[in-house]
């Protein structure tokens, strides 16, 4: 059969009539019914994460209204199929209670990863790091340009090769932005940096959206500014106890010192000279 509009164009025109199956346990609709038990969950798709909550309200619309929408699915054996593109829904069907699912059967030759990438990000709901990471993964497999793979997915150049840049983000700016906490152009002048880069008193800026992209880029950040003065006191702290050390401070002038040694013979000498 042909596949169902609702799949979105760029989804529809990747598998063509190759969508069709033949099978004499069908719907009314002309779909594939597969047993609930025999499907599994591909470990390569884009998304990793599932909204609980989100899951549990689809589950009561398909116990009301039934599985509109089918699932994609490839053969992953001789009875069993893997899931191309629908694993919210599967995993809602579930909760359901339903025994057999609506399916659409693809063949092998088709690249069930660009597949599943579109049916994604058709949705809008992909984590930023999960769509990058998806990207990347078929550029690896297929060797596409970022213009081959922006005419594929339906994005820009430019949105493409903006994503693939934020995969050297660091972890945790990566996880702000994955949240919400700071915007793309925050995450690209980020870039190369990490958060011990930044006193504590910045980190809190950045996090609550008082640093513009402009003040990241200058790096005009409230370290900077301080800096030089903390690195003369930090160099007469350390010249006066013997040991490396670091101070931060906030703005409301409350701060601390690290003092680093290197093993317990150091410590229990540090503990002595600063109880004389």
């Amino acid at each position: 059969m042909v596949v169902n509009k609702k799949l979105g164009k760029g989804l529809s025109s990747l598998l063509g009539n190759k969508g069709t199956i033949q099978n004499k346990n069908l719907d009314e609709k002309g779909l594939l019914l597969i047993p609930i038990e025999k499907i599994f969950r591909d470990d390569a798709q884009p998304r990793k994460e599932f909204d609980k909550e989100k899951i549990n309200e689809l589950a009561q619309s398909i116990k009301k209204n039934g599985l509109i929408q089918p699932i994609i699915l490839v053969k992953k054996d001789n009875e069993n199929y893997s899931i191309v593109a629908g694993e919210r829904r599967w995993r809602a069907a579930q909760i359901a209670d339903l025994k057999t699912l609506p399916s659409l059967l693809i063949p092998d030759d088709l690249d069930k990863d660009e597949i599943s990438l579109i049916e994604n990000i058709q949705r809008e709901d992909l984590k930023i790091s999960e769509e990058a990471s998806a990207y990347q993964r078929l550029i690896e497999k297929n060797n596409y340009t970022h213009e081959n793979l922006a005419n594929i997915v339906g994005k820009s150049r430019s949105h493409i090769t903006n994503l693939l840049r934020l995969l050297n983000l660091h972890k945790y700016f990566f996880s702000l932005l994955n949240d919400g906490k700071i915007s793309m152009g925050h995450a690209r002048a980020l870039i190369g940096k990490a958060p011990e880069d930044f006193d504590e008193y910045t980190l809190n800026q950045i996090v609550k959206g008082k640093l513009s992209v402009r003040d990241l880029e200058r790096n005009k950040t409230k370290k900077s500014s301080i800096e030089p003065n903390l690195l003369h006191e930090e160099k007469n702290l350390s010249d006066t106890i013997g040991f490396k050390t670091k101070i931060t401070y906030n703005s409301n002038g409350k701060g601390n010192i690290k003092i680093f040694y290197e093993n317990l013979e150091q410590y229990n000498f540090l503990i002595n000279k600063l109880k004389n």
